[in-house]
């Protein structure tokens, strides 16, 4: 009884090895991607929109670009890896153009900066390009703390005026979580990220646009402002830079831009560079004879990776500390259409080497302002729904006008709810086109 027993349990256990053996690699084969064929120009990405409701918060997009389209193809988005036993197929769409754009109606799930690395993460959700049931390309909701280091060799001979550098307007004015049932006309127009400063970082962006305002009778003196409305304490911005910056080899820009409240004097000044001089003693570096003519190298053997712009001439000559601010490039514009061609004629210009329309005597980056900026009166009507519905609306323009379109002239882009972009992949693919051709 026992050997008849133990001959049906090992007949039992083989099987379940053949079949297992069989399903798996089955699947595998699926989901296997060939190098070097005919997807390998495919781009997907996967965008969260920065839009609330009652009904929907952080809906997943899908934005692809495929030149070898074909009627039947799907896109499929999987919430874990296609692979992995797990995995929940949560969304099937079939496109009937080679490029475009479609919500999924999927909430993805809320992230805590805590539970971010310093390592590049795939963060739940792929997307796929199937055909014939098999996978053909693939791509995931992903984190690029290391974008830069990771180029060190291809990137290391240019300056930052010569690589296109993801980055986030009003970088201080975010809100990590959001409950849509407390969000107020206030907030509709001054909240402009979903990440903290960590987050915003760890996903990608290397240049943060903070505008500080001072308050000398509060316990905190400086912080985060949009306009004048206080945001977040400065402290908790600088403390987050620190963390990034001891965790990764990555080099950012700290732009401060516009002094919206408390700033009368260049004392006032003074004071908020001996501020930032001492909670960056670690990581800041003094600018260089040669100033943004410096190369990425160069900047990376002094074993200092923080670059402070600052948006007083007066300043910038008396402290070494800090480097001529960040050229801005702004529309002012409320429409689509209006930013296209506010964009295309900087791009334009940056293009033929027109720079003195740039008025750019130090060879500063500039950055294109990539959103729509409203008016007073629409602040107060309401017209045009609040940045998030405005950010909503352009936010998947901007990656294709660059993916398509100013590649090859981008410098940095500063955009709202940077997630909703795909404007840190597209930059990381075209840098790797630019050090190809350098």
């Amino acid at each position: 009884m026992i050997l008849r027993w133990s001959l049906w349990n090992s007949s039992v256990i083989i099987i379940f090895f053949i079949v297992n053996r069989f399903v798996c690699a089955e699947l595998l084969h699926k989901c296997d991607i060939e190098e070097n064929n005919e997807f390998n120009d495919t781009e997907i990405g996967i965008t969260i929109s920065p839009i609330m409701t009652s009904n929907m918060i952080r809906e997943i997009g899908i934005y692809w670009n495929n030149s070898n389209f074909r009627y039947g193809d799907n896109l499929i988005l999987f919430k874990y890896h296609p692979c992995e036993n797990q995995s929940q197929k949560l969304f099937t769409f079939t496109p009937q153009v080679s490029h475009g754009f479609k919500k999924t109606g999927k909430k993805a799930d809320f992230i805590p900066t805590a539970q971010l690395t310093f390592d590049d993460q795939c963060l739940y959700y792929y997307a796929t390009w199937v055909r014939d049931n098999v996978i053909k390309k693939m791509t995931c909701l992903s984190t690029h703390p290391n974008w830069m280091n990771k180029r060190k060799k291809t990137l290391g001979h240019l300056k930052m005026r010569d690589i296109f550098i993801p980055g986030t307007h009003d970088s201080a004015a975010y809100a990590k979580f959001k409950d849509p049932k407390n969000d107020n006309i206030v907030e509709k127009y001054t909240i402009t990220q979903d990440e903290d400063i960590l987050g915003q970082l760890i996903y990608g962006a290397r240049y943060l646009d903070i505008r500080v305002g001072r308050y000398p009778n509060d316990e905190q003196m400086y912080w985060g402002n949009h306009g004048f409305v206080k945001i977040i304490p400065l402290q908790v911005i600088i403390n987050d830079v620190k963390k990034f910056l001891k965790n990764t080899n990555e080099i950012v820009i700290f732009d401060v831009q516009e002094f919206p409240q408390g700033f009368q004097t260049l004392h006032d000044h003074h004071h908020l560079i001996d501020y930032l001089e001492r909670e960056f003693a670690d990581y800041l570096l003094e600018r260089p004879v040669h100033v943004w003519k410096t190369t990425l190298d160069e900047i990376w053997s002094t074993g200092k990776r923080l670059i402070i712009g600052y948006d007083n001439s007066s300043i910038v000559l008396t402290r070494t500390s800090v480097w001529p601010y960040v050229e801005q490039q702004w529309g002012d514009v409320r429409t689509i259409g209006n930013l296209y061609k506010h964009l295309n004629k900087i791009e334009m210009h940056a293009a033929t080497g027109d720079h003195s329309y740039l008025a750019n005597q130090f060879s500063k980056p500039r950055a294109a302002m990539a959103e729509l900026t409203p008016t007073f009166f629409d602040v107060i009507s309401n017209w045009l729904g609040g940045l998030r519905k405005m950010a909503d609306r352009v936010d998947i323009n901007i990656t294709e006008w660059y993916n398509s379109k100013w590649h090859n002239t981008a410098n940095i882009v500063a955009v709202d709810f940077i997630k909703a972009t795909g404007i840190i992949n597209t930059a990381i693919k075209w840098n790797d086109e630019r050090a190809a051709r350098h």
